[in-house]
């Protein structure tokens, strides 16, 4: 039964994953307790949902053991890490490329500082994950924006073909995307792969929401989408967003790019971090005991973009929101309403919920707010609520 999987009251009788709203106030991570009570956040990417109980058993019998002292190797990451992604996604990692860090936007960095030079050209294909846009800024890297096309968030092979010059040196991917969803479909992956291999770029593949699909579609590795990504590949990979561990602080990258391999090489192992022991416990755990869990917040977050579809289209139709293929992102166009460029501001300070800013995912971000929707039924429903309230009354004033 999937029941015994999962500690009394975690799943419900139509074997969703539930939510404790106390419980999550409780807790002294930043998504509940950053704006306080009488705010619902919607913003940062932390699921509400307990992790699976496997992990945290781990993590209790490491604690309980003592066992706080250097270690465990965090080599042990890349065996199960190779592992998990040939059993879910067909695709055999090479265990010698895989290095552990401590967050995907740690791998990026240390990889942006050991293959480009300040002033550099980094593409990114906005709306994206805004931390990776300040690492870009932060490492002194040019940003160059290929925007794409808000029609279905598609890239323009053409828009990608007339960014490059002769200072480019990476192309920043993300697939599954974030903030949108959406995958990028075989046409979209080969414009990218026809660039990179003809100026001889490296690409950076954020691919940590990879196993957060939703019913008919796939998630394919960049590794095995197209051969010509081949030597010019760098995979970022982790268990945070799936299981949601992110305080975990442990992700992994799989280097298929000789120079970057070599300059790690070199460089001093205290000046790349590591995991703690905590962050490879629970990780292992994930990865090796926890598919039922998966298959349940899969269920779970698969409901509530449909929820959110429904009630927008019935209360709030001036809203417009394409449902995600992956992830527990809403991204919402407020163009057409009185809300601004930064509809989550004015959803924050005047009816006390948080979503993610749209203008910080980059220029054309400006009248779209990010909704994190991995929470129960109710607590969306009430984030809908407060949003149909702020939309009725902007178009009073």
């Amino acid at each position: 039964m999937i029941m015994s999987h999962y500690r009394r009251g975690v799943i419900d009788a139509g074997g969703l994953l539930t939510v404790d709203e106390a419980r999550c106030r409780a807790r002294v991570g930043v998504k509940w307790d950053r704006y306080g009570p009488g705010v619902l956040p919607a913003w940062v990417a932390d699921m509400d949902y307990d992790p699976p109980t496997a992990v945290l058993d781990a993590l209790r019998g490491h604690v309980d053991r003592g066992d706080l002292g250097y270690g465990p190797f965090a080599g042990d990451l890349a065996e199960h890490y190779a592992h998990w992604q040939d059993r879910h996604h067909g695709w055999c990692p090479d265990v010698e490329r895989i290095r552990p860090f401590t967050s995907a936007l740690h791998a990026l960095e240390v990889a942006l500082w050991n293959t480009t030079e300040r002033g550099d050209g980094v593409v990114v294909f906005t709306p994206i994950y805004y931390p990776f846009l300040d690492a870009i800024a932060d490492s002194g890297r040019r940003r160059v924006d290929v925007p794409l096309d808000p029609d279905g968030w598609r890239i323009d092979p053409d828009r990608l073909a007339a960014a490059i010059d002769d200072t480019t040196r990476v192309i920043l991917f993300c697939g599954p995307h974030n903030p949108t969803g959406r995958f990028f479909d075989d046409a979209e992956v080969a414009a990218v792969a026809e660039v990179a291999e003809r100026h001889d770029l490296l690409v950076i593949s954020d691919e940590i929401w990879g196993d957060l699909v939703h019913p008919g579609a796939v998630h394919r590795p960049l590794a095995i989408a197209d051969e010509r990504f081949r030597r010019r590949l760098v995979t970022l990979g982790s268990a945070s967003k799936t299981f949601n561990l992110a305080g975990l602080r442990t992700a992994v990258a799989h280097i298929d790019h000789a120079p970057l391999l070599d300059s790690l090489e070199a460089m001093p192992g205290h000046l790349q971090g590591s995991p703690s022991s905590l962050g490879v416990v629970g990780t292992i755990a994930a990865w090796t005991e926890c598919d039922d869990w998966l298959a349940a917040v899969r269920r779970t977050i698969a409901a509530r973009p449909d929820q959110l579809d429904r009630r927008l289209a019935r209360d709030v139709p001036s809203v417009r929101f394409d449902p995600p293929e992956a992830t527990y992102l809403g991204w919402l166009d407020f163009r057409q309403t009185g809300l601004g460029d930064d509809p989550a501001e004015a959803l924050l300070e005047q009816f006390g919920v948080a979503p993610s800013s749209g203008p910080k995912f980059g220029p054309n971000g400006a009248g779209f707010a990010r909704v994190n929707v991995a929470t129960s039924e109710r607590i969306l429903d009430d984030v809908i609520d407060r949003i149909a309230d702020a939309v009725d009354q902007s178009s009073i004033a």
